[in-house]
């Protein structure tokens, strides 16, 4: 976990950001509060690797603002996104780190710039013990990255990966609510667990149809209707 950007003083507010946040979830014991009083919080820029393989299980750590990506490097040097973790939720992978002890070779870089709430394990296991609220919201974010994992083995599994990709062209579409996608081959390979060639040879195909046109950098969606039709 990076160290730059950390100023305590100055992100008390983000605490009560967290604090609000957190309201609605019915978090209001007293260890809850003390955790927060000597929690930190650390920022990051997009890009920057936050968990790599083999580093120590201790902390714990929630997202208050941007999105971490948590994927997985093969031997071969092929990446496949497994999930990520969003504003007000739990970073599993540092959950099950502290729960198991283990140093399973799981990554998790910030997608956009982050900032987190970094808590000391001590006050983690006070949390897990003494407050129910506390073990409800960690279930819920549990469940969240189960739904998310068991979507990604599905979909690995059973779907074509033209399909798969479509879904995704779409998917960047809906959240960015552009038609010009600002991605590149390599990322959308790391994506869906395949390579850029293999991405790259199916992009092609979709420009033949006439659905997209492939930019340097960016790809346009000219059809999303043609698009959408390839999943039905």
């Amino acid at each position: 976990m990076p160290e730059q950007g950390i100023d305590p003083q100055s992100d008390v507010r983000q605490v009560v950001l967290f604090s609000e946040l957190t309201d609605h979830a019915g978090i209001q014991d007293d260890v809850w509060r003390e955790a927060l009083a000597v929690s930190q919080v650390v920022c990051a820029k997009a890009g920057t690797k936050l968990i790599e393989c083999g580093d120590s299980a201790d902390k714990f750590v929630i997202v208050l603002q941007g999105v971490i990506k948590v994927y997985e490097t093969c031997e071969n040097g092929r990446e496949i996104s497994l999930y990520r973790v969003r504003d007000g939720q739990v970073c599993i992978l540092t959950l099950t780190r502290l729960l198991l002890n283990s140093n399973r070779c799981a990554q998790a870089m910030a997608e956009e710039d982050v900032r987190l709430l970094v808590m000391p394990p001590e006050f983690f296991d006070r949390l897990l013990t003494e407050s129910e609220s506390f073990r409800s919201y960690l279930m819920t974010s549990m469940a969240h990255c189960i739904t998310d994992v068991i979507q990604l083995i599905s979909q690995v599994s059973f779907d074509r990966l033209d399909l798969r990709l479509a879904n995704l062209l779409r998917k960047l579409a809906a959240q960015s609510s552009q038609s010009k996608l600002q991605c590149t081959h390599q990322l959308i390979a790391n994506e869906l667990g395949t390579t850029r060639e293999v991405v790259s040879r199916l992009l092609k195909d979709f420009e033949r149809s006439g659905c997209i046109k492939l930019c340097r950098g960016s790809i346009e969606i000219l059809d999303m209707d043609q698009l959408e039709g390839l999943l039905h």
